[in-house]
């Protein structure tokens, strides 16, 4: 095992308000969550006005089976946070490796493009409710929106899965890992030498 960098405030070391004033626990906050490979997907929707909206989203997961549901963790601050309340559903597409580029456009990453033109970024068609999908997606979900918790900085996103479309053949999923968007395989670290 690694050298530890710093152990965390004992319980009771403070209130939770103080150690999130306190740069190095926000920092070791930050550092520890980069040790979790997630998955990479990018959530849109649209506005009534039919203006489309994006984000990467790498906090998603499935909430239940029966009904299907899925939660995302969207950002107040981004375009699509602060639409959502408008909107009635939204779509949530499956990255795999080779959608890297969309990953990095709807991550705000790539220098002028934003908006809608991150949309230039990937093969996009509408389904049935004119929600915008990665046509080559692995797996895309199509959602109402049955309910929108706020906390924090960030919404919960809570969707009622209306439609799956799941593309066939093999797949090399992307992930988010120590601030970089990889392969499973390139995330891995080389295998120790066998002695």
């Amino acid at each position: 095992m690694g050298a530890v960098l710093s152990a965390a405030p004992a319980t009771g070391a403070g209130s939770f308000e103080e150690r999130c004033s306190d740069m190095d626990f926000v920092d070791r906050f930050r550092l520890g969550m980069q040790r979790l490979a997630s998955g990479v997907s990018v959530v849109t929707s649209c506005s009534p006005q039919g203006r489309r909206y994006g984000m990467t989203a790498t906090a998603m997961f499935s909430l239940s089976l029966e009904p299907p549901c899925l939660v995302v963790g969207v950002n107040k601050k981004t375009r699509l946070g602060g639409m959502l309340h408008e909107a009635r559903g939204f779509s949530v597409s499956i990255l795999s490796e080779e959608h890297q580029d969309v990953a990095e456009a709807f991550a705000g990453r790539i220098p002028g493009v934003a908006g809608a033109d991150r949309f230039i970024y990937g093969k996009w068609r509408e389904d049935a409710s004119g929600l915008p999908i990665l046509d080559d997606a692995p797996a895309v979900f199509v959602c109402e929106i049955a309910n929108i918790l706020e906390h924090s900085t960030h919404y919960l996103l809570i969707g009622s899965v209306s439609d799956v479309y799941v593309t066939d053949g093999e797949i090399d999923p992307l992930v988010y890992f120590s601030q970089e968007f990889t392969g499973v395989v390139n995330a891995l670290p080389a295998p120790l030498p066998l002695t």
